[in-house]
């Protein structure tokens, strides 16, 4: 089993919680287009059309300057790099704060331009909604930021919680704003403001637990490190970009193909496709973190056993995704309250079905790429099915087919971004297999000296894995003070982790692995119980008998550290 166990465990819980924060995040914008479109009918989901493109904007910097700083905070949480952590949290959120209000400042200034860009000059409502969302810039960005943060921080429960937190009080004031206080579609914008400063209050309960790595620390502001941080995170986020610009071409091709009404289905098919990218990206979310740590572990292994899971996922549940959309796509197109168009909407949600397969694999393909710093692959795939591909089929088919062309045209983009990938993938595989199509560096440890196991809460595998620990040593002819104090440490922290830590009656897991680099040897014990240090336990004077073993390898180890990582205890000892 070795490190499967942990693979799936951590990434069940990632998963979840990102899949339900992306989603989250998705329903903010769903819900503001379901009651503006009920409130005000097409001219509602007209002024949401021609803002997209901002919050394109705010995604762009958020998940940017959030992704790459979550991607240096979980490689140097795994690398133990305390001042690392604390370096990189606070210039990404430094950064990400400054761009917010530059943007807030230059919005304000041409914000009538940014609207006539946009494709609302004729519709006079755009600007009620727009201008409490451009002067409030900062807060849109700095809320995916610190949610992608805290998550790499191994509190993904609590980035759920803050974007779930922040869609009930949209809804709720939405409703208070729009039909108790009837202040329009100016009340809808204010409401998702609201939303967001709540999210970040319920993101801020993290600084306070004792286990949070993300501290300020004193750092030099450097741009240099602003744009590293930018651009660890951009392959993902120039999706961001490419979506905007889109949806700017779009808008203008159905205002002068179509019109309004082209304008509202167009958004209602946008919204339904966010939702089912809100999957794609809570699995992609999922598989960061983990890739990212695992990979500052220089654990090649879970970097593929977490890939593998996330392709599986992928396709289990696009493929449930795309089926609900063919079954269900009136009653998803009635609850915009369209009418006179619902055949037409359910049309085009059916035929956007057709390609939520192949997007899912894109997406993942993409956040892979950029977690394994392959920014310029990730940046590829984005470049091409959310911009080159998607704008060259929507001018071709929006002019033949009207709003349907928009739906032909996303399907057509994705299939053809993933047989280009396919394609890339089979003649990589000819130069050297799977991981080759991954692209991932091999292991930077010989396999002949690395020991690695799995054992259960039963202490007699603890016996068995002492006998192979002693085979191992010989081996490798490792000196028998050396060895006596290898089979000390595993043999004393597995057993006090076994009778102390795994007390909840559940089943329980440790890996093992003893690596040697150069002069010094590495153990570390990863288990899956609920916080539990045996460092600090030993420590207080009343559990000294209990503890003694534990002591003594304080003593004669060269160092050793505790972290909570992802959803597991750590033990890093290096003797």
């Amino acid at each position: 089993m070795n490190n499967q166990h942990f693979v799936n465990k951590a990434f069940r819980v990632f998963v979840i919680n990102s899949i339900l924060s992306s989603a989250g995040v998705v329903l903010g914008t769903f819900v503001d287009a379901i009651i503006l479109g009920n409130a005000f009918g097409e001219v509602g989901l007209s002024v949401l059309a021609v803002s997209m493109p901002i919050y394109m904007v705010y995604n762009l910097f958020g998940y940017a300057f959030g992704v790459g700083g979550s991607l240096k905070v979980a490689e140097a949480i795994g690398a133990e790099d305390k001042d690392g952590v604390r370096a990189y949290f606070t210039q990404a959120l430094f950064f990400a704060a400054i761009v917010g209000l530059a943007i807030a400042v230059l919005g304000s200034l041409f914000l009538p331009t940014i609207i006539g860009l946009t494709g609302g000059a004729e519709i006079d409502a755009a600007r009620d909604y727009m201008w409490p969302i451009v002067i409030t810039a900062p807060i849109f960005i700095l809320a995916p930021v610190i949610s992608l943060l805290i998550r790499s921080d191994a509190d993904p429960f609590l980035s759920t919680l803050g974007i779930s937190v922040s869609v009930i009080v949209n809804l709720v004031l939405d409703l208070i704003f729009i039909f108790g206080l009837n202040m329009g579609v100016f009340g809808g914008a204010l409401a998702m403001v609201i939303g967001q400063l709540c999210a970040i209050a319920v993101y801020g309960m993290h600084f306070l637990k004792k286990h949070n790595h993300l501290k300020f620390g004193q750092t030099s502001l450097s741009p240099k490190v602003g744009y590293l941080l930018f651009h660890g995170g951009f392959g993902i986020a120039s999706a961001f970009i490419y979506q905007g610009i889109t949806l700017v071409v779009i808008n203008n091709l159905l205002s002068a193909t179509v019109g309004v009404g082209g304008l509202a289905v167009y958004n209602i098919l946008f919204n339904v496709s966010l939702f089912a990218y809100a999957i794609f990206d809570g699995i992609s979310l999922a598989l960061a973190p983990l890739v990212a740590t695992f990979a500052g572990e220089k654990d090649t292994e879970g970097v593929y056993d977490t890939m593998s899971l996330s392709l599986k996922t992928a396709v289990l549940l696009s493929s449930l995704c795309a089926l609900l959309l063919l079954i269900l796509a009136e009653p998803i197109a009635a609850m915009f309250g369209v009418t006179d168009n619902l055949p037409l909407v359910a049309q085009t949600i059916r035929i956007f079905a057709l390609g939520v397969v192949q997007t899912c694999f894109n997406c993942v393909m993409a956040h892979f790429y950029q977690t394994i710093k392959r920014p310029t692959l990730a940046g590829i795939i984005y470049f091409l099915r959310g911009f080159l591909l998607l704008v060259a089929f929507c001018a071709w088919l929006i002019p033949a087919f009207g709003v349907v062309g928009t739906a032909l045209a996303m399907v057509a983009a994705e299939t053809v971004t993933m047989v280009i990938l396919l394609f890339a993938a089979l003649v990589l595989k000819k130069q050297g297999g799977y991981r080759n199509i991954l692209l991932f560096r091999e292991p930077v440890i010989s396999k002949d000296n690395l020991y690695e196991t799995t054992l259960s809460a039963d202490i007699k595998e603890l016996e068995k894995c002492v006998l192979e620990i002693e085979a191992f040593c010989e081996r490798l002819d490792i000196d028998s003070k050396n060895a006596y104090f290898i089979n000390l440490t595993i043999e004393e922290l597995a057993a006090n982790i076994i009778n102390f830590g795994f007390n909840d009656g559940k089943p329980h897991y440790i890996h093992i692995k003893i690596a040697l680099f150069e002069e010094d040897i590495y153990i570390r014990l990863r288990d899956d119980s609920t916080s539990y240090n045996p460092f600090e336990e030993s420590e207080k004077p009343d559990e000294a008998l209990d503890y003694l073993g534990v002591s003594i390898v304080r003593k004669k180890a060269k160092s050793f550290a505790y972290n909570r990582t992802l959803v597991f205890n750590n033990l890093l000892i290096i003797l």
